[in-house]
C-alpha cells in the first residue's frame, strides 16, 4: 500500500521554509503523492493558496506526484484550473494530479453551495477536453486550450454513491474520504463498479485513494479528544446529504452531530467537536497510541487498499512527528 499526504489547513500560517522542508522531508521518507488542500483562510483556518504551494512543491521534489486534495469548479473558472494545473505539470515534469470535488467548506464559508452531480459530470468532461487540447462548450462559450496534457490525471473526490459511480465512469481515479472500515470500503468499491460498468471499464480498474485523518500520542484518550476538531469537516461533508453506510447503532450519534453542525465554525477551536463520537473518529481516522496506529494501518492494507492519503492535525510540528512515525513503523510494514 502506497502512503501519501493530504496537506491541509494549519493553526497558523507557517514560515514557507519550514513548510517546504516538511514537503521535501516527506518525499525523502517515501510519501507519494503529496496533495494540498484548496480552501479559504476564513474562520479558524490558516491555509496557503494551493497554486503557489503546488508550484514550490513541484520545484522542491523530484519523484513524488504533487497535486490538489481538492479544488472545486466554483472558486476558479475551469479554464483557469486547467491552465494552472497544466503549468504546474510542465514545471514538475509530468508529476501533477488534478484532484477536484463538488466543494464543501471552501464554498460554504463563502455562502455558496456544492456543485450537483450533473455539474460535476460537466466539470470532468470540460477539464478533460481542455487538458487534451480539444474544443468544448462551457457556459455557452467554445473553449480550446493550447495545452496537450492527456496524461495529466483527474481524480474525483467522492463520498456519496452517485458521485462514486461518476468517478468510476469518467475520472482517472478517486479520492475517497467516506471511511476506513471494511464495510465502508466494500460499499465504496461497489458504487465505483457501477460507474465502471456504465463506461465499459473493467471492474476495479479505477484507482481509489482512501483519505483518513491520522494522529497519535502516548495517552489514547487525550490524543483522540485532541483530534475531534480536525474530524468535524470530514464527517459533516460525508453526511451532508445522506447517512451512507452508517450502522443502526451509531445513527443517532451521527444525526446529532450533523443536525447541530455550525457551518461557519471550523478549525482547531470549533465547538462542533463536542459532538464527534468515537464512531466518527474511527470511521474517518486512525487515532490512538503508536501500537494502535500500526495495527490499524495493517488492517487497512489487509483490505486491499492500494493508496492511503494521510490527513493530519492543524499544527506543523505535529505533522513532522506523524510522518516520522509512519516512515519508521508503518511504511516498512505495508509499503
Amino acid at each position: 500500500m502506497k502512503i501519501g499526504l493530504h496537506i491541509g489547513p494549519l493553526r497558523e500560517f507557517p514560515p514557507i521554509d519550514e513548510f517546504m522542508d516538511f514537503v521535501q522531508k516527506a518525499e525523502d521518507m517515501g510519501f507519494d503523492p503529496l496533495l494540498f488542500s484548496d480552501t479559504v483562510s476564513l474562520s479558524h483556518f490558516r491555509i496557503l493558496d494551493l497554486l503557489p504551494v503546488m508550484t514550490l512543491a513541484a520545484q522542491a521534489t523530484r519523484t513524488a506526484a504533487v497535486g490538489a486534495c481538492v479544488t472545486n469548479p466554483v472558486t476558479r473558472h475551469l479554464s483557469v484550473t486547467a491552465n494552472a494545473f497544466a503549468t504546474v505539470d510542465h514545471i514538475a515534469g509530468g508529476r501533477t494530479v488534478l484532484g477536484i470535488g463538488s466543494g464543501d467548506t471552501a464554498l460554504y464559508l463563502l455562502g455558496k453551495k456544492f456543485v450537483n452531480l450533473a455539474g460535476m459530470r460537466e466539470t470532468l468532461t470540460v477539464l478533460r477536453a481542455l487538458l487534451d487540447g480539444e474544443p468544448v462548450i462551457y457556459e455557452g462559450q467554445e473553449l480550446c486550450s493550447n495545452w496537450r496534457k492527456s496524461d495529466l490525471p483527474i481524480f474525483l473526490a467522492a463520498d456519496g454513491p452517485k458521485m462514486l459511480a461518476l468517478g468510476g465512469e469518467l475520472a482517472d481515479g478517486l479520492i475517497v474520504g467516506a471511511g476506513l472500515s471494511p464495510e465502508v470500503i466494500d460499499w465504496v468499491r461497489g458504487c465505483v463498479a457501477e460507474g465502471e460498468a456504465r463506461a465499459g471499464r473493467g471492474q476495479g480498474t479505477t484507482p481509489i485513494w482512501v483519505d483518513g485523518i491520522v494522529n497519535f500520542g502516548p495517552d489514547r484518550e487525550a490524543v483522540r479528544n485532541a483530534t475531534r476538531p480536525r474530524m468535524c469537516t470530514r464527517a459533516n461533508h460525508n453526511f451532508r446529504v445522506a447517512y451512507n453506510a452508517v450502522p443502526e447503532g451509531h445513527l443517532a450519534g451521527v444525526k446529532n452531530f450533523r443536525e447541530n453542525y455550525n457551518e461557519s465554525d471550523v478549525g482547531f477551536k470549533n465547538k462542533n467537536a463536542e459532538r464527534v463520537t468515537d464512531y466518527l473518529l474511527d470511521r474517518f481516522g486512525i487515532v490512538g497510541t503508536e501500537s494502535d496506529i500500526i495495527e490499524r494501518f495493517e488492517e487497512v492494507a489487509g483490505q486491499g487498499v492500494e493508496s492511503f492519503l494521510v490527513a493530519m492535525p492543524f499544527v506543523l510540528e505535529e505533522r513532522f512527528r506523524i510522518i516520522d512515525l509512519l516512515a519508521r513503523e508503518v511504511i516498512p510494514r505495508v509499503g
